[in-house]
């Protein structure tokens, strides 16, 4: 999502790198210059998109790779998000050899899957990835009962939200902790003028953590919107009253459809002094203390979401992983290099240096990431309560979600069943994955 577009510099050698980079050696006649100047290394190319600190930790991965596997040259070029998947995609139906390791957001990994253009995970990570990886991690990657892509995060939008601390303190109020409490702080603290909503309480009105949050009130409540055919259901008794519930922020000036209709985050309210409380994943932090330049523990924390129904549950996009393509000039190397970083040593560090959640069970209970992490550690009890979100194209998905709820909310007398129907309907024919996950 969004999370994953801090801009940055585009690297100068982005025009060459569609001659040069592509491959593990120059197509353009200075192949003997190169080799000679890397000592007959192999170079593996690995593209990814532009975000300073995750660039920054794939070429300290791959210097990393490169100290164990000296012949060896892992060279990161990032691209623009905004090209990263039509040029992924042109790369890959490229007759001549392409990059050999493409970093991908789990939304974008079907089309690539779907084309048959992917080298297959080989057994033995494979074999691991049942074994210790959580099952919303793998699901976009699974075609057919094999993987085509490697998880580097766990992707979570639920769980967590960003508080005002000096709001909070000023007002001498304590951060809620059961879902009556949170409503009850949220009503008391919102202030509407008018149409305008002027302090916002609890805010989950966003492309991101809208449908997240409504899916984790069905879970919770017993009820389950996927059906057993991988069909869309949410016109149920859960699925009804969670939207009503919703849709009461919004009725009753908690709330508004502002950030939702403008493509903005919630809690970007919280940071300006408009909002108390935000939910979003654990990576809005940084936003906090890098783009608002504010302190932790003072101007703003990141705390639990209070729970809505009697059991914890909620449902997961798959996020960033790692796939190989199969026209990769080096396959076999490149697979080596993904390997040695999923190794946990090594993921684990990945993920602290790009604020990631882990996707490996076995690092549920890492010293490291908790000592490192010690904001975030809370949701780490909380991710094998996940599902995957299911066998969608979310962000068509979201597209016709977030509609459905600015319909409802815009109607003078709202329909929330037929509006829950229809946009079930909709998503099931138009938004499921073109083949089958077994």
């Amino acid at each position: 999502m969004k999370k994953k577009l801090l801009s940055v510099l585009l690297c100068t050698a982005m025009v060459a790198s569609l001659v040069v980079g592509c491959g593990s050696k120059s197509e353009s006649g200075n192949e003997s210059e190169e080799t000679e100047a890397e000592g007959e290394k192999i170079t593996l190319t690995f593209w990814c998109h532009e975000n300073e600190p995750w660039v920054k930790a794939y070429k300290e991965m791959g210097e990393k790779f490169s100290e164990e596997h000296p012949e060896y040259v892992v060279e990161v070029q990032d691209y623009p998000f905004n090209v990263y998947n039509d040029k992924i995609q042109t790369a890959l139906t490229s007759s001549t050899a392409g990059p050999d390791i493409i970093a991908v957001w789990g939304g974008m990994a079907p089309s690539f899957i779907k084309s048959d253009a992917l080298s297959e995970v080989p057994e033995d990570l494979a074999a691991e990835m049942k074994e210790d990886y959580m099952e919303p991690t793998l699901g976009i990657y699974t075609k057919e009962g094999k993987y085509y892509g490697v998880p580097m995060e766990y992707n979570l939008e639920y769980g967590g939200m960003i508080v005002n601390k000096k709001l909070f303190d000023e007002a001498g109020l304590s951060y809620p902790e059961t879902w009556e409490e949170l409503r009850e702080t949220s009503k008391a603290v919102s202030k509407q003028n008018g149409d305008v909503v002027e302090m916002k309480g609890f805010e989950m009105v966003d492309s991101d953590s809208l449908i997240c949050n409504y899916l984790a009130m069905i879970l919770q409540s017993g009820g389950q919107y996927l059906q057993d055919d991988n069909s869309i259901n949410f016109a149920t008794p859960e699925g009804i009253a969670a939207m009503e519930e919703i849709l009461s922020t919004v009725k009753d000036g908690e709330a508004d459809l502002q950030n939702l209709t403008n493509d903005e985050y919630c809690f970007n309210d919280v940071y300006q002094d408009k909002g108390y409380m935000a939910s979003v994943g654990s990576w809005a932090i940084g936003e906090g203390t890098d783009s608002y330049e504010l302190t932790y523990g003072e101007d703003f924390e990141y705390v639990p979401v209070p729970q809505y129904g009697e059991k914890m549950a909620f449902a997961s996009e798959t996020g960033w992983g790692i796939i190989v393509p199969k026209n990769s000039a080096n396959v076999d190397a490149a697979w080596e290099f993904v390997k040695f970083f999923s190794q946990p040593e090594n993921l684990v560090q990945h993920n602290i240096a790009c604020n990631q959640l882990p996707p490996r069970k076995s690092l549920l209970d890492s010293e490291e990431y908790i000592e490192a992490m010690p904001n975030v550690a809370f949701l780490l009890d909380i991710l094998p309560n996940g599902q995957w979100m299911g066998p969608y194209h979310t962000s068509d998905m979201r597209t016709i979600f977030n509609q459905m709820f600015i319909d409802l909310c815009q109607s003078e007398n709202p329909d929330v069943e037929g509006a829950l129907k229809t946009a079930s309907e909709k998503i099931t024919s138009e938004c499921q994955l073109g083949y089958s996950m077994e």
